[in-house]
């Protein structure tokens, strides 16, 4: 009796007991939708933040990439760990813990005299936190709605895609009219709100956890009707989605970290920019980004993998563009081409990857976010590099990327139908 009473008293597929009644289910994912969206604003502020900052801190083009890339460093390892301890304690338990510490990570970037390593160093710790909190929202989302989890996954990435439509604005904006620390402060409060709804509302359950293989095997045939193997996490369709999510990653963080150093530079060279227009140019690719997940998020499975396939050439048009031409309206159009191609190589590859199984969607959902932190890595850290031999060179290399991702994606896509 004692066992009973510590546990919740609702729960989902657990024989015997009570699930979940709709409307609490529907509250849990609205709930995972808002938290997602006020932690990504997070996320979206310091990602530019650190690397832009590294840069008015006298620091380098490199360590304006570390700024960023760090973060991926720890966040090739973290979702992983992250999913696979939301599935064992609870994704309302998981999630109020992470948020709470990511509210002290948020607060160091106050310190006093602070260097370009101090940037970097926050930056590994917040990429070490976020892996508990994003797997776990998705996880989450994603059991609650299993009929219809392509629009769940799809809410989800939209919450958290429209929240970076903002922080580049803000941070260009408020930097003139407040100082450099002064989005820190709005981000602050925007975290300890995450908490208070996250620790206030989420409506806590447990789930059956599969005894064994066959278990598992069983109930991913009841959510998709492909052969047992395609799901095996080393299939060609898994791995087709990881190189997916790894190109997302890389594509994303040139974008978001170098691309403000990008304009900053032309600005120093005399071409007719000024510090807003990355501001500009970062909103309409956040705001095409999330209209692509809105777009993709009505789509049927069978669609994802052209999703992938499309997102990866949309990806190399946009970082051709941007390696040949300097103008403002050619950013504009290669901006919102990208952010369509993104949006294609994220949703569709996570979807393939969490819709793959019944349990354990914490775990899955780490996955994706783990082979997006490679990405993550790569991008800023190698296009950081790079920069510091030519301005373009990043862009020129998300275009080389992309085609060998295309041409790597389509034949494995290929042996998973056969």
């Amino acid at each position: 009796m004692a066992k009973q009473e510590s546990y919740e008293p609702f729960c989902l597929d657990v024989e015997g007991e009570p699930d979940l009644p709709k409307a609490t289910k529907k509250r849990n994912r609205v709930i995972g939708y808002i938290a997602s969206f006020l932690v990504v604003f997070t996320l979206g502020t310091t990602e530019v933040f650190a690397s832009w900052y590294a840069g008015i801190l006298g620091g380098t083009t490199l360590e304006s990439g570390l700024a960023m890339g760090m973060f991926g460093f720890m966040y090739i390892f973290s979702p992983i760990i992250g999913g696979r301890i939301s599935d064992k304690i609870g994704r309302k338990k998981t999630l109020t813990i992470s948020t709470a510490v990511y509210v002290v990570v948020i607060s160091f970037y106050l310190l006093p005299s602070i260097a370009p390593i101090h940037l970097i160093v926050i930056r590994a710790v917040e990429g070490l936190v976020f892996g508990f909190i994003a797997p776990t929202i998705e996880g989450m989302v994603a059991e609650l709605d299993p009929e219809a989890q392509a629009a769940a996954l799809g809410n989800f990435s939209t919450a958290w895609s429209a929240s970076m439509i903002l922080p580049p604005f803000i941070i260009a904006y408020m930097a003139g009219a407040y100082g450099e620390l002064s989005s820190i402060y709005i981000i602050l409060a925007v975290e300890l709100l995450s908490l208070v709804v996250i620790g206030g509302f989420i409506q806590s359950y447990r789930r059956k956890t599969p005894t064994g293989g066959n278990e598992g095997a069983n109930n991913i045939g009841t959510i998709d009707s492909q052969p047992e193997q395609i799901h095996s996490k080393t299939s060609p369709r898994f791995i087709a989605s990881y190189i997916s999510l790894i190109l997302w990653g890389v594509v994303s963080t040139v974008v978001l970290a170098l691309f403000p150093t990008y304009i900053e530079s032309l600005i120093i060279l005399g071409h007719p920019f000024v510090r807003e227009d990355f501001g500009i140019l970062l909103l309409i690719w956040n705001t095409a980004r999330t209209v692509c997940f809105i777009l993709v998020a009505r789509m049927g499975e069978k669609h994802m993998v052209k999703v992938i396939v499309l997102g990866a050439i949309l990806s190399a048009i946009s970082g051709i563009m941007l390696f040949l031409f300097v103008d403002i309206w050619v950013f504009t159009a290669a901006m919102i081409i990208s952010g369509v191609g993104v949006g294609f190589s994220y949703l569709g590859a996570l979807y393939l990857v969490v819709s793959a199984t019944e349990f354990e969607k914490g775990s899955y959902a780490g996955i994706v976010e783990s082979m997006g932190g490679v990405g993550l890595f790569i991008g800023p850290v190698v296009g950081g590099w790079l920069m510091g031999f030519g301005l373009t060179l990043p862009y020129l290399m998300l275009t080389g990327l992309s085609i060998v991702a295309f041409l790597v994606m389509v034949p494995l896509f290929s042996r998973s139908n056969k």
